[in-house]
């Protein structure tokens, strides 16, 4: 009996979903975002730990776009991944450094990490998180008409369910309160988690991943969305951005899925490049 899809063990599923094994040293991989991050923080001015919500961990680092010109600055909200058991806001400001050079102010969430929290938990620090921003955008120099949400491996999963949020009914903002989208190597579908080595960390029922799975329960509506993901990555992983997409498609939505030459990790390198490919790609969404 399959425990997902074709896959019959857990040893299969991991090789997929096990994605620091994908990288031939994913521990200096991960010491270089310290690295870099310290590095940007040294460099451009930014207010860190600025609270967004009632727990320790409900916080935002803000990197002002450093061209001159209006107060009211586009934005994006980046949401980091880590299997929502990893890494910190701390991590991932170097990604600040694609944006910041074309007047773009970037926000990197932080959030509570399982197994302390659920997974829905999370999901509704993330909703929190861009509620917040939304209704403070003023006083923090942003056109709230002009954020763009982004998100990687995990935080592809967060901005699929931002996407597919009430916020007219839980929020009172508009029905689609941002501008554009981009998924980076997304979790669309979390059925195949509870069967991999995360479990004892996510502790997901079944019927937990199905129901926190964006790709079973698709937005009414979305803003131009890119799902990117790496030509270099695993197979599954490939798959989630395509299915995903397709499904979104379908519905009418308007997606659009691109391939890049990269890894799972470095194609985040792709946004913190101000010439890269997903930086790009984040200012022709905002119309900058």
């Amino acid at each position: 009996m399959a425990l997902y899809r074709g896959f019959h063990t857990v040893e299969q599923l991991d090789e997929q979903y096990n994605l620091t094994h994908t990288v031939p040293d994913f521990a200096a991989v991960a010491a270089s975002w310290d690295t870099r991050s310290t590095l940007t923080r040294s460099r451009l001015p930014g207010r860190l730990d600025v609270r967004y919500g009632p727990t320790v961990a409900e916080t935002v680092d803000i990197f002002p776009g450093s061209l001159d010109g209006p107060s009211n600055r586009p934005a994006l909200l980046f949401v980091h991944g880590g299997y929502w058991m990893r890494t910190t806001s701390k991590q991932w400001s170097y990604l600040a450094e694609g944006l910041a050079p074309h007047g773009v102010t970037t926000f990197v969430e932080n959030y509570a990490l399982c197994p302390e929290v659920t997974v829905a938990e999370i999901v509704r620090q993330h909703r929190a998180a861009f509620a917040w921003l939304w209704g403070h955008a003023g006083e923090l120099g942003v056109d709230r008409d002009n954020i763009v949400l982004a998100g990687h491996s995990a935080g592809g999963h967060a901005v699929a369910a931002l996407l597919g949020t009430d916020w007219p009914g839980q929020y009172g903002l508009p029905a689609q309160p941002f501008r554009a989208a981009v998924t980076i190597s997304g979790i669309f579908d979390l059925r195949p988690l509870p069967y991999t080595y995360l479990a004892p960390w996510l502790q997901l029922a079944p019927s937990e991943a199905a129901a926190l799975s964006p790709q079973l329960h698709l937005p009414a509506q979305a803003p131009p969305t890119l799902v990117a993901v790496g030509a270099g990555e695993t197979a599954e992983l490939r798959r989630q951005s395509r299915d995903w997409t397709a499904a979104c498609q379908a519905a009418g939505l308007p997606m659009e899925l691109t391939e890049l030459p990269r890894d799972h990790f470095d194609i985040l390198d792709e946004l913190a490049d101000p010439a890269g490919q997903l930086a790009r790609a984040v200012l022709g969404l905002l119309g900058s």
